[in-house]
Order: C-alpha cells, then structure tokens, then sequence
C-alpha cells in the first residue's frame, strides 16, 4: 500500500485495557505485563497513527456494556460520581476515560442516535485528573505495580 495509515482502529474500553496494561506493567512478573499485542499502541504513537478505540462501553465480546452493569459495581459508583460532580452523563466519563490518555485516541462510538451523541460528545468538554483516570482504571478491576 502506497498510502500511509493514519488511523487503526482496536478494541479499546475501561474494561478492555489490554493495549494499555502491558506498558503500565513492564518487567512485571504478572499476566498484565505479557504484550499480547505486538505493542500497538507504541507503534501507533511512534508511526503517527491514530488510534480510534471501537466499543468504548463494552465489556467482553458479546456481553453488552458496563455503564449500569450490575456485574461493575464499583466501576459505576466511581464514574456516576465523576458525573455528578461534573455535571455530565456516565456516558461522557466513560469516553473522557479514553481521551485522557497521551496517545490522543478517538471513539468510534457506532449510535446514530442524536441524544446518546449529544451526551458523548460531552466528553471533549471535561478533562479528567490523573487521579481520577486511575481511579477509573482501578475501579474497574485493572491493579497496578
């Protein structure tokens, strides 16, 4: 191919940090430190290549969505405090999640919905913590060194 890539889109949620794992948890002796892929996300950000995260809410493969799941309970107390405190929607957190990090990764949301855009789109107004990122993070069962 002739044409650069400027985007590749990969599996990306709070619940769904493979990507981002490995490189928290270099030389650890632990599953979460094992690069399953290839170090994408260094290779993305080396290259000039956007990353656009599909299913940003969703957990598994086929098993739908954690905003609401009563299977993350403490994933959801965090994020509808956040937005509470932010004014926003569970939504906004969950993709503000993803914008936050350094690599400048896109959603590819997949609604047509006007509302539910509307409500994601809030993101790009709110800046989360690093604190708070982690937090997130955490509270979704993800540990760190």
């Amino acid at each position: 191919m002739e044409q650069k890539l400027v985007a590749n889109q990969l599996q990306l949620s709070i619940t769904n940090t493979g990507m981002i794992d490995a490189g928290l948890n270099v030389n650890m002796a632990i599953d979460r430190s094992v690069d399953r892929d290839g170090s994408i996300l260094d290779y993305c950000r080396l290259k000039d290549i956007t990353i656009q995260a599909w299913s940003p809410f969703q957990f598994g493969f086929f098993e739908g969505v954690f905003l609401d799941n009563p299977k993350f309970p403490a994933l959801n107390q965090v994020i509808d405090r956040l937005s509470a405190e932010k004014g926003v929607g569970n939504t906004a957190i969950a993709t503000a999640w993803i914008l936050r990090h350094p690599a400048k990764i896109q959603t590819v949301v997949g609604t047509m919905n006007p509302e539910r855009l509307q409500a994601i789109s809030e993101a790009s107004n709110i800046t989360l913590t690093r604190q708070e990122w982690y937090e997130i993070y955490l509270a979704a069962g993800n540990e760190l060194p």
